[in-house]
């Protein structure tokens, strides 16, 4: 399967920078504000980022190894 040759890049980006951001809401969770449903949501929202930077790193890889073979 052929890719653009920019697209392994691109999704390495991408996946940094969500679990950058990622580990940043995470940062939240020990903030005396954080109770109750917005607890919930700051670590939704910090999991759910680290865990689709990591598939998007995981994709990159994939498409590089793909396009060598």
């Amino acid at each position: 399967m052929k890719f653009p040759r920019w697209a392994p890049n691109a999704l390495f980006v991408v996946a940094v920078l969500l679990v950058v951001f990622g580990v940043f809401m995470l940062t939240f969770i020990s903030e005396p504000s954080v109770v109750g449903r917005m607890h919930t949501a700051v670590l939704g929202i910090g999991v759910i980022c680290i865990v689709l930077g990591l598939g998007g790193g995981a994709a990159g890889v994939w498409m590089l190894i793909a396009r060598r073979t």
